[in-house]
């Protein structure tokens, strides 16, 4: 029985083909993209090591153009001379034509709308000069709180837990008693407004008793 050949693994591309290969890429797409785009895309045909190598080569010799929104890198090839024939008059646009420069128009804009909610999520966050402080600051209020917990449960005193179900206790009582008495009043003002006729009772027991009801 003859053995099967594992299939060999393409080699991924570096150096000047690595930077051919992402050049013609970009050129081709004519669009911006970022590192992990490019690598996904490309179907890792270039490592990601050789892409950042290569697309920091491409930059330097300003094959193509690189611009940042905080911390993400975004790349783009520059910007090429149109030399395409179909777009003249506007007579000579086919409705394909006109068809696949819409799809891309809304490829585009979602691409760019990613890109915007990718860079306000970036600057939502402090810059990393400020994280020590903070990370400092919030320590120091930990600790705030912990010694106040501390203070708290030192000087807590087991008499005072008796007190405190007597007040709530009567807390309790206090408002039953209110929501009875607020019963017999509204059906006392009920039964004073039907008997009297009244439009307006509130006017009524303003002239009748000021200052007790608003």
């Amino acid at each position: 029985m003859s053995s099967k050949k594992k299939a060999e693994k393409a080699p991924q591309a570096k150096g000047a083909e690595a930077e051919s290969i992402i050049e013609s890429y970009l050129i081709e797409q004519y669009r911006p993209f970022a590192v992990n785009d490019i690598i996904q895309n490309l179907h890792n045909k270039v490592s990601r090591t050789n892409t950042i190598k290569a697309l920091e080569s491409l930059t330097k010799q300003q094959r193509i153009t690189c611009k940042t929104f905080g911390k993400i890198a975004i790349y783009v090839c520059n910007e090429q001379e149109l030399t395409s024939t179909n777009i003249g008059t506007g007579t000579d646009v086919s409705i394909e034509t006109v068809t696949q420069l819409r799809e891309e128009l809304l490829e585009t804009e979602k691409d760019r709308s990613e890109y915007s909610a990718q860079l306000q999520g970036v600057m939502r966050h402090p810059p990393n000069e400020e994280l020590l402080a903070i990370v400092e600051a919030k320590k120091a209020e930990v600790l705030e709180v912990n010694n106040m917990l501390q203070n708290l449960l030192s000087d807590w005193k087991p008499e005072n837990e008796e007190l405190i179900q007597t007040v709530r206790a009567y807390e309790q009582k206090i408002g039953k008693e209110l929501s009875a008495r607020k019963k017999i009043l509204n059906s006392a003002i009920a039964l004073m407004k039907e008997a009297l006729s009244l439009k307006n009772i509130d006017e009524f027991l303003v002239r009748v008793m000021p200052g007790t009801f608003i």
